[in-house]
């Protein structure tokens, strides 16, 4: 197959039930489109249903099409704005919210329960933005060959580790390795992960769920993906060799990679600079605004 490109971006999807599931209930978007000033932008997403049923499959594909509406009303627009970034976060942890409150009422109107992971990379114009609930994970990998997970895991096991109490080892293979404590349809509010940065053109996104990236160690990751973003890489068909590692690892999930590269839209020095500054700053009022309200509340 050859190499899909669209407007400045390469792409790949591939998905699979695993070894031992008889229904999927994974599901991605891809999208690539223009701003209302004519910026090219691409967006990727995945969801992760829980429930190992019908039910998972009805969530996650609840949440990629009330997504796929809201990139076609809103993102455009917001991409193009002044203080784009700032109203991309405030907008995309309401559009969570509300989607979450769709899920939890479509739930109790069926008598059940429905739930599911959610998480979205935007680019354009040199900056990523990410918005996430789940275990759904996004690695970049950076025209220099560094690969960095970009995502933070709403799990149990996830929590221990980050306050010390249990090993990252141990997280792999814990029986509680799998239990969300944020998702859409489940629970209160959740806690939607919010992060922005700049890459250059080569740079290469992976988005996996985690019936993917539990089978692997982050180096074996990273190498899989140093190989992706070789000269000349199909995406496509990288993406179907990432599908089959996880399945001769017997994976016992769900298994669905999304490889996004842009290939255009390098910034000058001078203009990565004042980015990078306005990048700091807004990681800096986001942290205030976390710190403000945890001690409101406490």
């Amino acid at each position: 197959m050859k190499p899909t490109i669209a407007v400045h971006f390469q792409y790949g999807s591939a998905t699979h039930t695993g070894w031992f599931r008889t229904i999927n209930e994974d599901r991605s978007l891809l999208r690539v489109g223009q701003t209302v000033k004519g910026v090219p932008y691409a967006a990727a997403a995945l969801a992760d249903g829980m429930g190992g049923s019908e039910d998972g499959a009805q969530a996650s594909e609840l949440a990629i099409r009330r997504l796929k509406e809201w990139l076609d009303a809103k993102v455009p627009a917001l991409l193009s704005a002044g203080d784009s970034l700032a109203r991309l976060e405030r907008e995309a942890e309401a559009w969570f919210f509300t989607v979450h409150r769709e899920l939890v009422a479509t739930g109790r109107g069926s008598g059940g329960r429905l739930g599911t992971t959610l998480t979205l990379l935007l680019l354009t114009d040199a900056v990523y933005f990410i918005a996430h609930v789940g275990d759904c994970r996004i690695y970049r990998l950076t025209p220099a060959g560094r690969c960095k997970r970009l995502t933070r895991d709403h799990t149990w096991v996830s929590a221990q580790v980050r306050r010390g109490r249990m090993s990252v080892r141990r997280a792999r293979s814990h029986p509680k390795r799998n239990v969300l404590l944020h998702s859409l349809g489940m629970g209160e509010r959740p806690n939607v992960y919010i992060r922005s940065g700049y890459y250059a053109p080569g740079t290469l996104f992976l988005l996996s769920s985690d019936g993917f990236h539990d089978r692997f160690l982050p180096r074996s990751i990273a190498a899989l993906l140093r190989t992706a973003n070789g000269k000349g890489s199909d995406l496509q068909e990288m993406c179907d060799l990432l599908l089959t590692k996880a399945l001769q690892r017997r994976s016992d999930d769900n298994i669905s990679v999304v490889l996004l590269k842009p290939v255009t839209g390098r910034k000058n020095a001078k203009e990565r600079l004042r980015l990078h500054c306005g990048l700091w700053l807004r990681r800096i009022y986001r942290s205030g605004r976390k710190l403000l309200s945890s001690l409101s509340s406490g």
